[in-house]
């Protein structure tokens, strides 16, 4: 059986056709752009990020100027430190010997001693070395004292104070003396161990006559005894356990 279509049916098939192929080639670019735009740039990925602001770029900058400058601070304290402990270090060249003869010296020279107590570095000055011939002639017969005391005065002097105050001056000689003059008169040994001080008390010489004598015939002595009178006491009873240790 033959099937008729009528044109009328054809033509609007026709027209549907071509509607169709209309619509589809028209929504093909308009997906190409969407799905492009989602996708991400290569370009941007690749391309470098944005220079930093200028306010970042100024803390950057606050950052290493106060690098620097504790940087500085820090070496500035390093060498501060370094140059006190120039001027304080106690020379290891310093020997005992020098110490006692320098010590020596400045106990028959008071006026000198002084000076160079309040300002050590004017044995390096050669106008009051001049004004002193005592300490120049000094000086000069002192090869190790005086290149010791020139190189660090301050050092020199600090050793001399601590020498002379721990009492190390003190010679066997006048503790010898001492000793004896004690074992001698039993009771002022007493007195003096009780109360040293009363070694430079003028009304307690005034009532020894022996131990005012005593310490006028013995300079060494009573430089010492008037200057450190506990130090002496102390030196003094440690040496007579020493050639004594039955006692």
């Amino acid at each position: 059986m033959t099937l008729e279509i009528s044109p009328r049916t054809l033509l609007r098939r026709s027209f549907l056709s071509t509607f169709l192929m209309l619509s589809l080639f028209l929504a093909v670019p308009c997906l190409s752009p969407r799905a492009a735009a989602q996708q991400p740039d290569n370009d941007d990925m690749n391309r470098p990020s944005a220079e930093k602001p200028d306010k970042d770029r100024n803390k950057d900058k606050d950052k290493d100027k106060d690098r620097d400058r504790d940087k500085d601070r820090d070496e500035h304290r390093r060498r501060n430190e370094a140059q006190s402990q120039q001027a304080t270090r106690p020379d290891n060249d310093i020997t005992h010997r020098e110490l006692d003869s320098f010590d020596a010296f400045l106990d028959s020279n008071p006026d000198v001693g002084r000076e160079l107590a309040r300002n050590p570095s004017l044995v390096n000055d050669q106008n009051f070395v001049n004004k002193h011939p005592n300490l120049a002639r000094y000086l000069e017969n002192h090869q190790g004292v005086r290149e010791e005391i020139r190189e660090n005065p301050q050092g020199f002097m600090q050793r001399e104070k601590r020498f002379e105050n721990s009492g190390e001056d003190i010679t066997n000689g006048e503790l010898r003396n001492f000793d004896a003059f004690l074992d001698s008169h039993p009771q002022i040994a007493k007195d003096l161990q009780k109360n040293p001080g009363l070694l430079d008390d003028q009304n307690y010489l005034n009532s020894h006559p022996e131990l005012r004598q005593f310490l006028s015939t013995h300079a060494g002595v009573r430089e010492q005894v008037k200057e450190h009178p506990q130090i002496f006491m102390k030196r003094e009873q440690k040496y007579e356990k020493n050639e004594n240790p039955q006692r």
